[in-house]
């Protein structure tokens, strides 16, 4: 397995360090072969300088784990209007970024955002809609941001039912409808242990078939590798009716 979005590099300390060798070997009995990985928002260094060293730091205690960078934006309202003024701050070779929206914004904004990294030959990558109030409330927005090209990751906790019912069900419809393309975990140094790529896996296996679950693991790895994924066409998602009354 391959697992794009998680927050796992140490810090310089020695706790650190050992955390990080502790969370590489579980990744690794959990079936995870690659990662992409970001420094935790507070961290002002090179995230190039940490993963090579994380890499060196895996090589040196034999764990069979890769990592390489991963490009992540908290994608709120001041991001919108700052990247709009100079939309080329992103321009770069990377082929993804992930976009992590703060829940208590709306993502009316969201519309041009995409546009304009869009125009940077960049695939935005919304992070988890199905944990987010506005995708709760208003699903079928999800569905014309995919038909506009933004591709949609979910977490694999909201797959498993740690995220809460209505973020399963949501996670769920997604799947359903063609508007969720890969799910990642989220890991970080302080939750490893409770990595859950594998049994949400399992749960789609079980709930939607093999070969949703394949096509999802497939998307993940041609991501990590910067290479374009299948997108099956989106579906609105039509509200049910109440006793088939209304």
């Amino acid at each position: 397995m391959i697992d794009i979005y998680t927050h796992v590099l140490p810090t310089r300390t020695a706790n650190s360090k050992q955390q990080f060798v502790d969370a590489a070997k579980h990744l690794v009995s959990q079936g995870v072969k690659a990662i992409a990985t970001t420094l935790d928002k507070e961290t002002n260094a090179s995230l190039s300088l940490y993963v090579r060293e994380a890499n060196q730091t895996l090589k040196d205690n034999n764990i069979p784990l890769t990592i390489v960078e991963g490009m992540e934006v908290v994608a709120d309202r001041r991001f919108a209007e700052s990247y709009q003024r100079c939309d080329a701050m992103l321009a770069s070779n990377e082929k993804y970024i992930v976009l992590t929206i703060p829940k208590q914004e709306e993502a009316d904004y969201l519309k041009q955002l995409i546009y304009d990294i869009q125009l940077n030959k960049i695939v935005p990558i919304i992070s988890e809609p199905e944990c987010h109030p506005y995708f709760l409330e208003n699903k079928n927005a999800l569905y014309k941001f995919v038909k506009k090209g933004a591709i949609v990751q979910l977490s694999s906790d909201s797959i498993i039912g740690k995220n809460g019912k209505h973020a399963k069900k949501a996670a769920m419809q997604f799947l359903e409808h063609n508007l969720a393309h890969m799910i990642a975990s989220g890991a970080s140094l302080d939750n490893y242990k409770q990595h859950s790529l594998r049994q949400a896996y399992d749960v789609i296996t079980k709930q939607k078939g093999a070969e949703t679950a394949q096509l999802l693991m497939q998307n993940a790895e041609a991501t990590f590798n910067g290479q374009g994924i299948q997108i099956l066409p989106p579906e609105r998602i039509k509200k049910t009716k109440f006793l088939g009354i209304f």
